[in-house]
């Protein structure tokens, strides 16, 4: 039984060292891009599976992305319309030279952002994995597993949705388009959905795992009783 607790303990620390990489903000990653993430993934497997699983089909994934992309870009130009009534209006100059001063960055941080993101997600799948095999494999009786299970499907299948929205922007830095800025803050807000979207998730698998250790040490506090029955009566 100090196996089972182990292997609950390592899940754990694994989860907890997935969520430090998760909150970095992109921009402080630029310089280093997938370093982090890296060493959690290498610290699990060489590869993850991706995929999505739960109730959710791969059909409903798509429309919800589908869904949150234009969302995203809705939101985007409210947003500008309402900053456009409250500062002064620069001339079409003045934002071309701002834009090109930001532009390597904004670049950098657009076409590192899902790869991110499917990393992060490709751990926390693999440990959601574990859990429920280490679960059934140890016929664990674990208090709200099916929610707990459903909750976690829920959320995986969110964050799946918020990378594909995120990929589907397919945002290019056009410093001359006059809808630039438009195309920037959509992408800020989908970026944040993403990140929420996979802390949600992790957040999911952790409530999960803390089952799966009381259910754990309540079996081996069991196991302890009967043997300790069984010894007592043999002598």
């Amino acid at each position: 039984m100090k196996n089972l607790k182990r292997f609950v303990f390592s899940l754990s620390t694994l989860i907890l060292m997935s969520g430090v990489a998760l909150v970095a903000p992109a921009s402080a990653r630029d310089g280093t891009s997938g370093t982090s993430i890296r060493d959690v993934t290498e610290a699990t497997s060489t590869s993850a599976d991706t995929s999505t699983t739960g109730t959710q089909t791969e059909t409903e994934v798509e429309t919800h992305a589908n869904d949150l992309t234009e969302q995203f870009k809705t939101q985007a130009r409210a947003d500008i319309a309402a900053q456009k009534t409250h500062i002064k209006e620069r001339t079409q100059e003045q934002r071309q030279k701002s834009c090109e001063a930001r532009k390597t960055n904004l670049t950098t941080r657009m076409n590192n952002a899902v790869t991110h993101a499917q990393n992060h997600k490709a751990v926390f799948d693999k440990i959601y994995a574990k859990a429920k095999a280490f679960h059934d494999t140890k016929n664990l009786t674990t208090a709200n597993y099916a929610t707990l299970v459903a909750n976690a499907d829920q959320a995986q299948a969110a964050a799946a949705a918020s990378i594909t929205a995120l990929q589907g922007l397919d945002v290019s830095v056009d410093c001359t388009s006059q809808t630039v800025a438009d195309s920037v803050s959509a992408f800020q807000k989908a970026v944040k959905d993403t990140r929420d979207s996979l802390k949600a998730y992790r957040t999911s698998i952790t409530e999960l795992l803390k089952s799966l250790k009381a259910s754990s040490d309540t079996t081996s506090d069991s196991t302890g009783t009967d043997n300790t029955s069984t010894n007592t009566t043999a002598q």
